[in-house]
């Protein structure tokens, strides 16, 4: 349990090595040869198709999509998952309500945290039109250059203050900032944090409506499984390791002196087992044009229900976007407990490898 809870919190670097082409049509060629040459292999194939594991219909849509639906299956009979009693089957069940609650967290927090954050930017932009230097006893604006750079100035300090979301979730578990870090990777945490101000400074200064979220219109329309790997963790050596293993090499060299060779052969150290999972999802979602400086002109009330003027001429849309997310988990800490596994989301992509489908736009 210890070993799990480490590998999932330290600040996140991917478990398993993200799959390159050659993997894929590495793995691609492994099953064309299984079931070319095993009628038990082609059976197997069919039986995964035939249950919904694997999506022909939706992976050749994807660039290499043959390539992508043998290597999937290759991967699935991968023995690490066997013998770690995985069910890819219990996995796709839970992934579907999982990827719809992060993204119902994910809108939550935007609507909480976005009408302060616009004070700030407020209070910049206020801050920056007072000012006014002294010139031969006379008051004279500044030049337009030199308030343009105040302001990239007085912006890059506020999006460095803006709210430390691991912070905030870690002081308060139970808000909206630790139901998100409990779900994902530090790395994406700051991945949304980073995207959340972006987009807010973005709209704010070039004027441009935001799109604004109707809260529990998330509903997930498809998902499936695009990849599936296992691998053993392999940790750093440190320091006391190498010199032991240092130290073990040099008695094995030296003539005189006895070393029983089939003691230091016989141990074998036990690693964590690392699973990857990357599925495709596609999601409908409502969302209404709206100004980001209108959002805190009544903080208690939600965005799509506001009763500003210029809400009534905006309609509210429905957007069906698509996204690859990757979960990473520990199927067993190197004890031999299976009971410990816990999926951490490490990305959520748009589904570039999908020319054909409909790709979400920057917020």
């Amino acid at each position: 349990m210890k070993a799990t809870g480490k590998l999932l919190n330290t600040a996140y670097k991917s478990l398993v090595k993200p799959r390159s082409q050659w993997d894929t049509l590495s793995s691609a060629f492994g099953t064309v040869v299984s079931i070319l040459s095993s009628q038990r292999d082609r059976d197997k194939f069919v039986d995964t198709v035939n249950k919904g594991i694997i999506n022909p219909s939706i992976l050749g849509q994807a660039d290499m999509g043959l390539f992508i639906t043998l290597a999937l299956h290759h991967d699935l009979n991968n023995d690490l998952f066997k013998k770690n009693g995985f069910s890819i089957e219990e996995f796709m069940e839970g992934a579907e309500p999982a990827l719809e609650n992060f993204q119902e967290v994910l809108y939550s927090l935007d609507r909480q945290i976005l009408p302060d954050f616009v004070k700030e930017l407020d209070v910049i932009t206020e801050a920056i039109e007072d000012t006014k230097v002294e010139n031969n006893e006379t008051q004279v604006e500044k030049s337009s250059a030199l308030r343009t750079l105040e302001k990239l100035q007085h912006i890059e300090k506020t999006v460095k203050q803006q709210a430390d979301w691991k912070k905030e979730a870690e002081e308060q578990p139970d808000s909206l900032y630790g139901q998100l870090y409990s779900m994902v990777s530090e790395q994406l945490l700051e991945a949304c944090r980073l995207q959340f101000v972006s987009s807010v400074v973005n709209c704010y200064f070039n004027q441009i409506p935001r799109m604004a979220y109707t809260l529990g219109s998330g509903e997930i329309q498809s998902i499936a499984l695009l990849s599936a790997r296992a691998h053993e963790v392999l940790p750093e050596n440190n320091e006391e390791e190498e010199e032991e293993e240092k130290q073990t090499e040099k008695l094995q060299r030296d003539p005189d002196v006895m070393v029983d060779v089939s003691l230091t052969q016989g141990i074998e150290k036990k690693y964590p087992i690392a699973a990857q999972i990357e599925v495709i999802y596609s999601i409908a979602q409502k969302f209404q044009r709206k100004n980001v400086k209108e959002s805190h002109g009544n903080d208690d009330a939600p965005l799509e229900d506001s009763k500003d003027a210029n809400d009534s001429t905006d309609e509210k849309i429905t957007l069906e976007t698509s996204w690859v997310a990757i979960f990473e988990g520990i199927l067993n800490d190197g004890t031999d407990n299976t009971d410990s596994l816990r999926w951490k989301l490490i990305e959520n992509r748009p589904a570039w490898e999908f020319p054909e489908i409909d790709l979400p736009s920057i917020r």
